[in-house]
């Protein structure tokens, strides 16, 4: 048994460190240039300790000890992070935004229901998540609407010339250092769980130090190498205009915080194309319907694919 909890345990760091390194959050501030990619990259793993610490606990006893009846055991934890270790690599490969929260919720659903049938799923907590899972990207496009058809005229009745648009550049820029902090905080407190939330309900194992180690797991992914996709997006986001880059941010923020504080797991990845997306309805601007499809699918079928995986793997195993 204590093999199996190492081996539980290495996973959990593996998953938390793959989850670190895919981080994005602190792209806008390597993007705009205020702060340099070393910097961002060390504020970024703070705040991701910190919100593992800080925030994690609730999302973790939703997905621990809420979503199944039953309890879990040691093996199936090592299940579930097997399977999300599984579903990482694949997205590394293949380069499409799978969502580990998807990923990990349906692999805990999966045990669930092979062990309890029907009965051995929490159905009230499982319908809060997916409603959680809808109206929250919702909530993010439309906050990122909202706000940036207001900037765009708060910034067309007062800014007149290069100089006032250097400026209002530069204070945007500031800007984005407490917000991109509390998205990066919010998803600390999230994502922390996929890797640690069965471990966490197991007696024996204390939850802050399991949130420790998924903390500390997701800062030196970040550090060692979140550096490349932090780069990568943040030379996206460069393009972006100052305000529509903040409204985007402020929409994320708002909206990964709260589902975070309520203890809803949900995926950043999600939320930030939300945002965008309600960028340019804003702008009215041409959205690639085809490619959202094709990422909405992924997502159900991970789901999908994660909750059978674990249900063979289970019943192979037992």
């Amino acid at each position: 048994m204590e093999a199996i909890a190492l081996i539980a345990l290495a996973t959990a760091l593996y998953v938390a460190w793959a989850i670190g390194s895919n981080n994005e959050s602190m792209a806008p501030l390597a993007g705009c240039g205020f702060l340099s990619l070393r910097w961002s990259l060390l504020l970024g793993a703070v705040t991701s300790l910190m919100g593992a610490l800080l925030l994690g606990g609730r999302v973790e006893e939703t997905m621990g000890s809420r979503l199944i009846r039953g309890g879990v055991s040691l093996i199936d934890a090592v299940i579930v992070m097997g399977i999300l270790a599984t579903s990482m690599a694949i997205a590394s490969i293949s380069r499409k935004p799978i969502s580990s929260t998807h990923s990990a919720v349906g692999a805990i659903i999966g045990l669930g229901l092979l062990r309890g049938g029907l009965n051995g799923v929490n159905w009230r907590t499982l319908t809060i998540i997916a409603a959680g899972w809808f109206l929250f990207p919702i909530l993010s496009l439309l906050i990122a609407a909202a706000l940036t058809k207001l900037l765009k005229a708060a910034l067309r009745r007062r800014v007149k010339g290069l100089r006032d648009r250097i400026r209002v550049a530069q204070a945007f820029c500031i800007a984005l250092i407490p917000l991109v902090s509390i998205i990066s905080l919010s998803r600390g407190g999230n994502d922390v769980a996929n890797a640690t939330a069965l471990l966490s309900a197991l007696e024996g194992l204390n939850p802050l130090h399991m949130r420790l180690l998924g903390g500390v797991g997701m800062a030196l992914g970040l550090l060692i190498l979140g550096g490349g996709v932090v780069r990568a997006v943040g030379l996206n986001l460069i393009q972006l205009r100052p305000e529509t880059a903040l409204a985007a941010q402020m929409s994320v923020a708002l909206t990964l915080l709260s589902g975070t504080l309520l203890g809803l797991p949900l995926s950043g990845t999600h939320i930030q194309i939300a945002s965008l997306i309600g960028l340019g309805l804003a702008e009215r601007k041409w959205i690639n319907v085809k490619a959202l499809l094709e990422i909405f699918y992924s997502w159900i079928l991970i789901f999908a694919a994660a909750g059978g995986a674990a249900a063979f793997l289970s019943a192979f195993i037992y």
